[in-house]
């Protein structure tokens, strides 16, 4: 998702994405916009009795006005990974041979299968780790260590990853109520997904004993989620109860907090682990599926009667609004790049400019 902000630039303003190396072959559909069923009439203005026609007149809508580059724009995935003391157990068993801390890391960073590798170009990841250390009074929680997001991150994320070890607690909400606010001030212009990987309930940093920490994990994923920040979680071992991970995962996509997956039409699906690295990976890359790579976001809602008179340019060609590898109207708040356009944004567009409302 592209944010472009429509605000009260002069018109004529047009926003410039630099999108990285040109791709000679990537022209989408050059026809000129034309949205489908002609243009929308305005709202009428309405204009009290007593006052002279000529002094209301219909608020402008104003041009688009801004200019960022495609790192401020890539999508940003944070791996929010839990580093307690019972990520040493064996996986898929206590009696495995690897354990859940293995298993993981393998599923995101195996050099040639591993989900980052495979995605570091087109997605901005980070990693974190979180817990606490019961009995250390007056001791930091959640203790965080992380890498900041960032694309082709790979390197620093397997460096941090090989320093590592679990040790202790599992403090999720504060963890969570963390990262959103780090995320919150790092003024990233670009969709927000937290990816929560976690093999036990939740405690707090005031009760490390017992697992007492589920309502506070879901006010603060349900906070990150309002805050425009998406969340997934992924459950690593049956320790994490069913209906505890159902929960946190509804409340990350906004979801009735009872809703169950398969039987309400509106729960969110939670994420049990397969018992392989590759079934894990597998199910990492459809989580990482979900993320929105192709969406503009724009800042106030915009009509078609507006899009009609504007237009979005990829390596100079214009895009046909409606076209399947043109865009389209998603919503009065987002245009979607669609087909051979989406592909050649992701990977080695150049230039993709979007102007609405500008004579």
């Amino acid at each position: 998702m592209i944010s472009v902000l429509i605000g009260a630039g002069g018109c004529g303003a047009r926003s410039t994405l630099d999108l990285g190396p040109p791709r000679a072959d990537a022209a989408g559909d050059v026809t000129p916009i034309t949205p489908t069923g002609g243009a929308a009439s305005l709202p009428p203005v309405h204009v009290p009795p007593d006052v002279p026609p000529d002094v209301v007149q219909p608020t402008a809508r104003p041009c688009e006005s801004v200019t960022l580059t495609l790192d401020e724009l890539r999508p940003a995935v944070t791996l929010l990974v839990d580093q307690s003391g019972s990520m040493r157990a064996g996986y898929p068993t206590r009696d495995s041979e690897q354990t859940r801390w293995q298993v993981v890391k393998q599923a995101l960073l195996d050099p040639e299968a591993g989900v980052v590798q495979s995605l570091q170009q087109s997605i901005q990841f980070a990693l974190v780790f979180y817990t606490s250390r019961n009995g250390f009074a007056g001791g930091t929680c959640p203790i965080l260590s992380e890498v900041r997001s960032a694309t082709n991150n790979y390197e620093a994320i397997r460096a941090l990853y090989d320093a590592s070890y679990p040790d202790d607690d599992t403090p999720t909400g504060a963890a969570v109520q963390q990262v959103a606010k780090e995320i919150q001030a790092s003024g990233r212009k670009g969709p927000e997904v937290i990816l929560l990987v976690t093999d036990g309930d939740p405690d707090t940093c005031a009760q490390p004993d017992p697992q007492g920490g589920q309502a506070e994990a879901i006010d603060a994923v349900a906070s990150a989620f309002a805050q425009g920040i998406d969340l997934y979680v992924l459950g690593v071992s049956s320790d994490i109860s069913g209906d505890k991970l159902q929960q946190l995962a509804n409340a990350g996509q906004g979801r009735p907090i009872d809703a169950v997956w398969g039987v309400d039409a509106g729960a969110a699906e939670p994420f049990q682990a397969s018992s392989s690295v590759v079934g894990l990976t597998a199910q990492l890359r459809d989580i990482l599926a979900r993320v929105p790579l192709c969406e503009v976001e724009l800042d106030r809602d915009v009509g078609l009667d507006e899009i009609g008179g504007g237009n979005v340019v990829l390596d100079g060609h214009a895009l046909r609004y409606g076209s399947p590898d043109g865009f389209a109207l998603k919503d009065s708040r987002h245009l979607e790049i669609q087909g051979r356009a989406c592909d050649t944004l992701r990977a080695a567009g150049k230039r993709l400019s979007v102007r609405i409302s500008c004579d």
